[in-house]
């Protein structure tokens, strides 16, 4: 269990001894012209990471914050604009320091993965007309702004989905935005690109459909487990893709993990202008929960006790 300031400087240490060197090693130099920050990346991404953790869902909070409580630490940070700005280059980065920690836990060989979609609203659907936000068309391959709909808050929303696959400890192996319109079976394909051969998934009932079903398992060896609707009789050619009831317990750790990303890291009220600030948030956020379950299982802690990582 580490104070505050420690768990700062273990994730200090973890991102820039560990992490971001695997990151030049294999892409080079991060940036290709122009100024070098004051503040490094390395130091940047830490301070992310903590005022995630300590619930910070602004970043002009979270600047203000951390420049507060550890500005000793950090006397390059001093800028609010600079640093937005280069947190929000950094999401490539970001993405490939969490799959590296995805790597090293050995997550996409768990013989269990849960699969489910989040709402990432952008602004109420009511706004959505007269908005001035996510006008202009993303630079880069990215799906479009639209309305969706939240079934545990029985409204509609403004915004994207959040696809995530975990294994069955709780580590996020995949997560990305995904259109938010249409039915969560349209994002399927997309949460089970590289999985491995031979590996059981289970997803709720959003996620059944018998032929699919049959032909993940025949193509990929995929076995894709779904509860039955109440209607629905459990057929000889159905019986093999039905999940158990025991493997009830195991759909809880998806609503664990919602829960943790909604409440602590707030990822259901990012703000953004604009496609490129939003995926770094999303990004962002996805890194400092995986890192958090990386650190308790190297403490040999149970991997989503995210509580117990500090004493305040």
């Amino acid at each position: 269990m580490y104070t505050l300031e420690l768990l700062l400087i273990c994730v200090y240490c973890l991102i820039s001894e560990e992490l971001y060197p695997s990151f030049t090693l294999r892409y080079g130099r991060t940036r290709r012209a122009g100024f070098t920050p004051s503040l490094t990346d390395e130091e940047c991404l830490t301070i992310e990471v903590i005022g995630q953790y300590l619930g910070y869902d602004r970043q002009k909070r979270l600047f203000e914050q951390m420049k507060d409580r550890f500005g000793y630490l950090f006397p390059a940070l001093t800028d609010r604009v600079s640093f937005v700005r280069q947190s929000a280059n950094l999401f490539k980065v970001k993405a490939f320091i969490k799959q590296q920690m995805v790597y090293l836990l050995q997550g996409h060989n768990a013989p269990y993965h849960l699969i489910d979609t989040l709402p990432v609203p952008v602004l109420k659907l009511a706004r959505a007309k007269g908005r001035k936000v996510f006008r202009t068309a993303p630079v880069f391959d990215f799906p479009p702004v639209t309305k969706g709909h939240c079934a545990a808050k029985a409204e509609d929303y403004f915004g994207y989905k959040g696809g995530l696959r975990l294994s069955d400890y709780g580590l996020i192996v995949k997560a990305d935005l995904v259109q938010a319109y249409g039915h969560d079976s349209t994002c399927r394909d997309n949460l089970l690109e590289g999985t491995k051969p031979y590996s059981t998934i289970i997803g709720d009932k959003a996620f059944l459909a018998l032929d699919w079903q049959k032909g993940c398992y025949e193509k990929d060896r995929i076995l894709m487990l779904t509860p039955v609707k109440s209607n629905m009789k459990a057929t000889e050619a159905r019986k093999p893709f039905i999940l158990p009831k025991i493997g009830s317990r195991l759909r809880r750790l998806i609503e664990t993990v919602g829960s943790q990303l909604t409440e602590r890291f707030h990822l259901n009220t990012m703000r953004a202008r604009d496609p490129w600030h939003l995926l770094n948030l999303f990004y962002t956020k996805i890194l400092a929960h995986t890192l958090c379950v990386f650190i308790t299982i190297r403490l040999n802690r149970k991997p989503l006790d995210f509580d117990g990582l500090v004493t305040f």
